[in-house]
């Protein structure tokens, strides 16, 4: 762990105070890029772009068709973080090799990372990873099938890691669904006005509702970020998992913040806004059983998930107006769910969820 002047040893009291989140990502070439993986991994190949919020990622696909991905982090990265996703993933493939998670593949000095230097001066670490196959599921359409299978994947996930702690895994990251409440800093950010009394009064039930129920979850490292474009699905069946990526965001956590994040990205945008997502739960929940405050709470992650999405959309687009346009376009499915699943009493999607668990009585 950094000293008490690095980026995890601090309490943020605004977003604003991180630099990790302020900081430019890296600006690395393709060509650079090229001669890092050639000087640090020995791996000749084209290198293309793949974006990345506040790091740098590159395709790189040898002559021979062999593929891996190249990461940058942000120079404001701690080490130790890097070292903490690093051991996760080693973990995960010792503890249950069927999770389909990318593998580590050392450098030339048998290292799990190496350094590279940018021009103006920034020391960056960086790590080869091996390429998964699938299509995003944010380019398919999640059937049934799919989404029983992410959410028995996801729950295997949780099994696996829950042994698993670093000392890099409390690190503070506001994309952490606990400190939700965090967001009431950034709502001017939020241009429209209807939208930003929407958000704050999700998270306000989020304040009323989550927060005095954290301290008695369940916690351990969690994957935390499993949207849909961190899911890959087989071209040739569509119904079933073949990668879970970027584990940029793991934190030790709430473990049903681990199944609200990706649930939230299937609340639909008219009709029954639980339909899909009930599916998704009712399958995790076959394989890790939610304890009855979890499934008490979950109605209101689903939203704090949203609405941190929104939020952090609208504040990078006025830190990087450049690319705005990608930001908040992106961003228009999650602000219809949110404005749809806030048109419901909390009451009747508390309910919806308990009963659809099997869990009896009124909350």
């Amino acid at each position: 762990m950094v000293g008490a002047a690095g980026r995890h040893a601090i309490t943020l009291n605004r977003p604003a105070d991180d630099p990790l989140l302020t900081s430019d990502p890296p600006g690395f070439s393709t060509t650079e890029a090229q001669q890092i993986a050639k000087l640090r991994f020995g791996i000749e190949g084209q290198a293309s772009p793949l974006w990345s919020e506040r790091d740098q990622n590159f395709r790189l696909q040898t002559a021979g068709k062999n593929q891996f991905v190249l990461k940058i982090a942000n120079a404001q990265e701690d080490p130790q973080v890097i070292d903490f996703q690093q051991q996760a993933l080693q973990h995960i493939a010792a503890t249950d090799p069927g999770i389909p998670v990318p593998r580590i593949l050392p450098d030339l000095e048998g290292g799990h990372y190496s350094l590279a230097r940018d021009t103006q001066g920034r020391e960056h670490m960086v790590r080869l990873i091996s390429w998964l196959e699938g299509d995003q599921v944010q380019e398919t359409e999640a059937s049934d099938a799919l989404l029983q299978d992410m959410g028995r994947l996801l729950a295997r996930l949780g099994v696996a890691l829950r042994d698993f702690d670093h000392p890099a895994s409390h690190h503070e990251l506001l994309w952490d669904l606990k400190h939700a409440a965090r967001l009431a800093t950034l709502l001017e950010y939020i241009r429209d006005a209807q939208l930003r009394s929407l958000v704050a009064a999700a998270v306000d039930r989020f304040k009323t509702h989550v927060t005095p129920a954290l301290k008695s979850l369940r916690s351990q490292v969690i994957h935390a970020d499993l949207n849909r474009g961190n899911v890959l699905v087989s071209k040739e069946a569509p119904m079933h998992v073949t990668g879970i990526i970027d584990f940029g965001d793991m934190v030790f956590t709430p473990l049903v913040m681990d199944l609200a994040i990706a649930a939230a990205y299937h609340l639909a945008e008219d009709g029954d806004p639980l339909a899909r997502v009930m599916v998704f739960i009712k399958a995790y929940h076959q394989v890790v059983p939610l304890q009855r405050e979890e499934a008490e709470i979950l109605a209101d992650l689903l939203l704090a998930r949203l609405c941190t999405s929104i939020t952090l959309q609208n504040w990078r687009a006025s830190l990087y107006p450049e690319n705005s346009e990608y930001l908040l376009v992106h961003g228009a499915h999650t602000r219809s769910r949110l404005r749809h699943a806030m048109s419901f009493p909390r009451e009747a999607l508390q309910q919806r969820i308990l009963s659809g668990l099997g869990f009896t009585g009124p909350a």
